[in-house]
């Protein structure tokens, strides 16, 4: 998350309105799916091959995460957004994806989980571009 969305979800929180969490899967880049060697076509290809690269201390976390606790990168990824408070909206194609994406619910990762999460977020030196409709 970036200074805006941090400021706005402190707003919301002191307001007691629930923030939706948009795109919490990264437009797929937080699924383990991907890889740099491994991109999607079109744009999403070109931005993927930019920030991937830099995401590999919160993608090996996810992924040890989702290892330890039997789950996806995705059901954890997910699960981090409902553990801060919010409503994430993750986009979906399948109903496999649909189905994986319930295994978020039911569950929370751990005070320690969390920041490790958030630690891994902020040693990844690459940032995802911001969505035009979340900035000022």
């Amino acid at each position: 998350m970036g200074e805006d969305q941090l400021e706005i979800k402190s707003i919301c929180d002191s307001l007691g309105i629930q923030l939706i969490a948009y795109s919490p899967l990264g437009l797929g880049m937080l699924t383990g799916k991907y890889s740099p060697s491994t991109l999607p076509t079109g744009p999403r290809g070109l931005l993927f091959k930019q920030i991937l690269p830099g995401l590999d201390p919160l993608l090996s976390s996810l992924r040890d995460i989702a290892n330890i606790r039997r789950k996806t990168m995705s059901q954890v990824a997910i699960n981090w957004c409902t553990c801060k408070g919010t409503v994430p909206i993750p986009g979906v194609k399948t109903i496999k994806q649909v189905k994986e994406n319930l295994g978020a619910l039911d569950w929370s990762l751990s005070s320690d989980e969390l920041l490790q999460l958030e630690y891994a977020a902020q040693e990844s030196p690459r940032k995802m571009i911001q969505n035009i409709f979340q900035t000022r």
